[in-house]
């Protein structure tokens, strides 16, 4: 693979990875809500501090877009 195939960040790409980021995390904590007691529902309980984790860099990064994009605006 040669460095000519890797492409360049786009400025959304922070954006999006913090919305995908945010949605996994609240699914993690939001989906034992629904679910039956099974071993399933266990496994997902468990995951509540990665879930926290990836709720909590989803924001980050979305943050760090809207003061990124606001350094923009401001500095036309």
């Amino acid at each position: 693979m040669t460095s000519s195939s890797f492409r360049k960040p786009t400025a959304n790409d922070t954006l999006v990875r913090g919305v995908i980021l945010a949605l996994i995390g609240l699914v993690l904590l939001v989906a034992p809500q629904f679910m039956s007691d099974s071993p399933l529902r266990g496994l997902f309980v468990q995951a509540s501090v990665v879930a926290w984790f990836a709720l909590a860099l989803g924001l980050a990064f979305v943050i760090k877009d809207g003061l990124r994009r606001l350094r923009q605006r401001d500095g036309q």
